[in-house]
């Protein structure tokens, strides 16, 4: 079990038991509706949040937005009910770093115990989720400049998902990330990426255009080598093996990291952070280069 507080909420006592068992400790204190279980949250930094996929009066997808708000809230889902309903870019776009399937359950405690810089360096800017797709329009393709982008960290899905909900989906861009922890979330995230978007996706570690590739591991990830233009978004705790990355990107590549304002960049010198929906329009801009 965890040594960092942890925090569950379920529909019902029903549910509460199974979870608890699957948790292995039995003495947390359960929370079934919303406002209880953010006020619990609001007074425990750095706390772990264990969420069925609906409350006696929450869903999870609002849950999981209103607990971002908070902070330092490392968020899991177990979608034990109405699974099917779930959008995977909303979850992980808001903040939810795991999500289990049905009959994942077993996999929870892989989940519980994040290492203490994982939870030190959670990043949650403030109005990440926009839904409203940058408004520039992509050159014609004779003189549009294709641009890769890569995301990193241990919150990489976070700014993965806030991009796929705010760029549409175009032939100029390609984008990379480390699929989700768990088969069941790689089977859904694909699947919500064809039913919400026109974004494709791909499990096999190659870049293509207007697609999503989802590595099997990071080793797969930094084996691509764009030779588009790159933008590097890095969000969350970095691994030893991504920051090496980092180091051997090409000077021309733009890295942008989240911090709680939106995006610094390691190379512009905007005067401040990057509101998502700035870096977004940041990134549409670069196909006009």
């Amino acid at each position: 079990m965890s040594s960092f507080p942890v925090v569950l909420a379920c529909r019902d006592s029903a549910e509460a038991k199974i979870l608890k068992a699957a948790l292995g400790h039995v003495s947390l204190h359960i929370y079934h509706h919303g406002d209880a279980a953010l006020e619990r949250l609001s007074t425990m930094p750095n706390a772990i949040f264990v969420t069925g996929s609906l409350l006696a009066d929450e869903t999870a997808a609002s849950l999981i937005a209103k607990s971002a708000v908070i902070g330092h809230v490392y968020s899991i889902v177990i979608a034990r009910q109405a699974a099917e309903t779930i959008n995977l870019l909303r979850l992980y776009g808001s903040g939810c770093k795991a999500v289990l399937g049905p009959d994942e359950l077993d996999l929870l405690r892989d989940f519980i115990g994040p290492e203490q810089n994982t939870l030190n360096e959670l990043v949650m800017p403030p109005f990440f989720i926009d839904d409203d797709i940058s408004p520039l329009k992509e050159p014609a393709k004779c003189i549009a400049k294709p641009i890769h982008i890569t995301c990193l960290g241990q919150q990489a899905l976070m700014s993965c998902c806030n991009a796929i909900l705010n760029i549409a989906a175009s032939e100029m861009i390609s984008m990379a990330c480390v699929a989700p922890g768990t088969p069941w979330a790689k089977s859904k995230i694909a699947y919500d990426l064809a039913e919400y978007t026109l974004w494709h996706h791909e499990f096999q570690a190659t870049i293509a255009s207007k697609t999503i590739t989802f590595c099997q591991d990071f080793n797969a990830l930094a084996a691509l080598e764009p030779t588009s233009q790159h933008f590097v978004l890095c969000h969350g705790a970095l691994s030893e093996q991504e920051n090496a990355y980092i180091q051997r990107l090409p000077t021309h590549a733009a890295i942008f990291v989240a911090c709680s304002d939106g995006y610094v960049s390691k190379h512009h010198h905007f005067d401040t952070a990057l509101a998502p929906e700035r870096l977004w329009s940041t990134i549409i801009s670069a196909l006009y280069a």
